[in-house]
């Protein structure tokens, strides 16, 4: 039986735009609802990946990845700040470790499977450094101007041109909108460029990669390859926050 197509690349884009702007509203709102929306976009990716890239005991990894991402944000709402990350990052893989050890189907893909759980940890860790941004006006801005250029990227990526072309439009249109920001907002200065040059680079790569996937047009998997480009970034705007403005 064919596979049944509910969401191509176009709208996978749109999934995206809308997801970065979520994180922008929620940063506007307060840590709660930042909280509220990482930890949905975390689950919604943690339920994906393992479907996503064909993983075999696909639910098995889903729950790891979601315990990774309880523990992810936990861990930053109770120290308000990104110092244990690592250890939960490290609990991820050896939880990956152990349920390659307990696979009772012969262990087929080994390498793949372990390689794609231990990238889906990261991933998740990555996204709870969206809850680890502070509220102060500067801190907001640099998440909105982060939310804003993803969101431009997605755009650009819902655009149907040649790949390299593609890749040219979106990573333009993303740094065009950080440069902007960054006018707006003096204290931001060039950073928004960097963040924005960032984003449309991320956005792009990851639009012609996930996009290859067999899986990457059914709902859940497609969410998951939708959201990715929005929770990977946690982290890098977290440092690039923290390293040249704060």
């Amino acid at each position: 039986m064919a596979e049944v197509r509910t969401l191509g690349a176009s709208t996978r884009a749109v999934v995206s735009a809308a997801a970065a702007a979520l994180v922008a509203i929620a940063s506007y709102a307060g840590t709660t609802a930042v909280l509220a929306v990482v930890a949905v976009l975390l689950l919604a990716f943690a339920w994906g990946w393992p479907r996503l890239v064909g993983l075999p005991v696909a639910g098995r990894r889903a729950v790891l990845l979601a315990v990774v991402a309880v523990l992810s944000l936990s861990a930053v709402l109770l120290t308000g700040d990104l110092e244990y990350l690592a250890v939960v990052a490290a609990a991820g893989v050896i939880g990956a470790f152990v349920l390659e050890l307990t696979r009772d189907d012969g262990r087929p893909r080994l390498v793949d499977s372990l390689s794609a759980s231990c990238a889906g940890v990261v991933v998740v860790v990555s996204g709870a450094g969206w809850v680890g941004m502070g509220r102060t006006p500067l801190e907001v801005a640099v998440v909105f101007t982060a939310a804003g250029t993803l969101a431009a990227g997605a755009a650009c990526a819902a655009i149907h041109l040649p790949p390299w072309v593609h890749a040219g439009v979106t990573i333009v249109g993303a740094t065009v909108v950080g440069a902007v920001a960054g006018l707006v907002l003096p204290e931001l200065g060039y950073v928004g460029a960097i963040i924005g040059f960032a984003s449309g680079l991320l956005s792009a790569a990851l639009h012609q990669l996930l996009g290859r996937y067999p899986a990457a047009n059914r709902l859940v998997p497609a969410l998951a390859a939708a959201v990715l480009p929005v929770v990977v970034v946690g982290v890098p705007v977290y440092v690039i926050a923290r390293f040249y403005l704060v």
